[in-house]
């Protein structure tokens, strides 16, 4: 069977060698790779769809079992609905077709995928109506509306969480199966674990907003500063940056003293600087699923995250693999976090508890079982003429 990714590929990622010394920029999200590798790892042909804002033309690279297909964009695709972004990649998968096609999010990689004719799969990442009433934009109606032309045109879609799915109506869980985000057993040893953590706490995420929670995660850290003065925050991720949306927030609000803006890095620096800290903060007020605690877990540093917060409770089993507080109030997030600082037998329980959690619940071998079955169960259907469609009960893996 080969089978096709759409979505964001980060292609440094890859584990393979794609015959080509200068890789294009795509718009890369390290899990979307991390499934071709473990596909590849399998034995089976992968074909992956991404795009890149970097080339003119469509790029095609191939390796051992693998083949890119990078389709070119335009600036601004929000105002054309994404129309040429769409067409260039269905016209890739219709030239290099797969036998069944697995697309991340609801929005271009999946509207393509349900153009190119192929059996496709749709992978809800996010809740598009909740990021649009935190985010209320043109660019998030325009991703509201993708978010509901493709979930009504799709037939068959996955829920990356239990939150997920039950954020669905009730026609389209009728249509939806729950598979788990994952990490790859590799995670470990990309990491050198540090005898002594260093005296910082850190935050990873994209995009500086009212929904990231990172205005409340700074004025939390000028309150623990009061009372641990050396403590460090370090920020990582897009607008994250020196001189970025949340460094100018800080200086605006007088609450940059101690703080660290770094902005984005490669997966392997950025899970070293997690694992290097005591404590990840994880402000968000909601999450579809949440990777940064999730590689947080693996990595052994202890979770404050919302105790409301999308799938963040349950991912830290309710509280027993993490820290969960109010992440809309300040001095609950300090509080939260001194609680791992003040108690370093605490901060260990927490760790490895949270560690025993996602290895039995969101490793790479728990979850890959469940797309291949998935995969070749929707690849029958499509060559079984007139058949219904099995019925795939929703479960939360």
């Amino acid at each position: 069977m080969t089978i096709g990714i759409s979505g964001p590929v980060d292609l440094n990622l890859i584990a393979c060698d794609l015959g080509t010394v200068d890789l294009p920029d795509t718009n890369g999200f390290p899990l979307v790779s991390h499934l071709v590798n473990a596909l590849l790892k399998r034995g089976y042909k992968v074909i992956a769809y991404t795009n890149s804002g970097h080339i003119e033309e469509p790029v095609i690279l191939r390796g051992t079992n693998i083949t890119v297909c990078i389709a070119p964009t335009k600036p601004q695709p929000g105002r054309r609905f994404f129309r040429y972004e769409i067409q260039e990649l269905a016209s890739l998968m219709q030239q290099h077709p797969a036998d069944v096609i697995y697309a991340f999010w609801s929005y271009e990689y999946a509207w393509a995928a349900l153009n190119s004719g192929i059996p496709s799969i749709v992978s809800i990442h996010d809740i598009a109506r909740k990021i649009f009433f935190t985010q209320c934009d043109v660019f998030r109606f325009v991703r509201l509306l993708m978010n509901k032309v493709v979930t009504w045109k799709a037939r068959h879609l996955v829920a990356n969480s239990s939150y997920t799915y039950n954020q669905l109506s009730a026609s389209l869980k009728e249509k939806s199966v729950i598979i788990n985000n994952f990490f790859t057993p590799d995670l470990e040893q990309k990491v050198n674990k540090p005898l002594r953590k260093e005296n910082v706490i850190v935050s990873v995420t994209n995009g500086f907003n009212t929904r990231k929670g990172i205005p409340m995660a700074l004025r939390a850290f000028a309150r623990l500063r009061k009372d641990f003065p050396a403590l460090e925050y370090h920020l990582l991720g897009v607008d994250m940056e020196p001189g970025g949306l949340a460094n100018t927030y800080a200086m605006q609000h007088g609450l940059e003293q101690g703080v660290t803006f770094i902005g984005p890095l490669g997966h392997d620096e950025l899970i070293q600087k997690v694992a290097n800290a005591k404590v990840l903060l994880h402000p968000s007020v909601e999450e579809s699923f949440g990777m940064a605690v999730l590689e947080s877990m693996v990595v052994g540093t202890p979770v404050v995250g919302g105790n409301k917060s999308g799938f963040v409770p349950f991912l830290l089993d309710n509280g027993k693999a993490g820290v969960l507080c109010d992440v809309s109030s300040p001095d609950h997030i300090a509080a939260a976090v001194a609680k791992l600082l003040t108690d370093d037998a605490f901060a260990t329980k927490t760790a490895d508890g949270a560690y025993r959690f996602v290895q039995d619940n969101f490793s790479e071998e728990v979850v890959i079982g469940q797309h291949i079955k998935l995969y070749e169960a929707v690849r029958s259907l499509y060559r079984s003429e007139g058949k219904a469609a099995p019925v795939i009960e929703a479960k939360a893996y």
